[in-house]
């Protein structure tokens, strides 16, 4: 099921949008003119993607230790070989808003991100 998240005009080129849709967390992210959405939670050490994270070059990377994961698929970079990020489905609306699909069940801990402390 889609959800309609932000308008496509508000999402600028290596922007992290972090947004909690159907319960999952979302980022959404413009990259070289093409929008991306994964989930908001790097598989390395669980922490949170955006806001602080960094998107260049078709890859986006986690503030934590630096892992880089590729916005089309959600795979690892480099030879870490961590786990993929999960990709959700995104669609632009005739009307200029970005709709994103996350499944029907609500995530489970292994979705969700760790708040840093503090």
């Amino acid at each position: 099921m889609f959800h309609k998240v932000v308008k496509a005009d508000e999402v600028e080129d290596r922007a992290m949008m972090a947004f909690i849709v159907g319960g999952w967390p979302v980022l959404v992210t413009r990259d070289e003119g093409t929008l991306h959405a994964v989930i908001n939670r790097c598989s390395h050490a669980a922490a949170q993607l955006a806001p602080d994270g960094r998107v260049r070059r078709g890859a986006v990377m986690c503030p934590l230790h630096g892992a880089r994961f590729k916005l089309e698929n959600g795979e690892c970079m480099g030879a870490a070989g961590y786990k993929p990020l999960k990709v959700f489905d995104l669609r632009e609306t005739e009307d200029g808003w970005v709709e994103v699909a996350v499944p029907e069940e609500a995530p489970g801990a292994e979705h969700l991100p760790v708040k840093p402390l503090g």
